[in-house]
């Protein structure tokens, strides 16, 4: 069966505007590091320039140890995370964290790797 050229336009559209969509949502971050996380702060690698709390509109516990959530502000690339969970007395940084959507895992060896 034959694909008219309107159909072909119409499906690429769609495929353009599905990527596009998912990039805009965030990515979805489990943490499986051994660590509560209620903050994350983002930085080019080395650079120790920190923007604002990515998870400040997340509620405190939503990403403690096992859970999921997904960061609107995350954005695909290479990193340097700050972590902390300060009423846990948690404060980690973790280096050069390649993100790439959909999602972001946390393991365990990053949680020990914590500086």
């Amino acid at each position: 069966m034959e694909m008219t050229m309107n159909a072909r336009s119409i499906a690429v559209v769609f495929l353009i505007l599905s990527a596009s969509t998912a990039s805009a949502a965030g990515i979805k971050v489990t943490n499986h590091s051994g660590l509560p996380i209620d903050e994350m702060f983002v930085s080019k690698p080395g650079k120790k320039a920190w923007g604002k709390n990515i998870m400040e509109a997340i509620p405190d516990g939503a990403l403690d140890d096992g859970k999921s959530v997904v960061i609107p502000a995350l954005k695909e690339g290479t990193f340097d995370l700050r972590i902390s969970a300060p009423d846990d007395g948690v404060l980690c940084y973790m280096r050069n964290v390649t993100i790439k959507a959909p999602a972001l895992e946390l393991t365990p060896a990053m949680g020990k790797s914590c500086t």
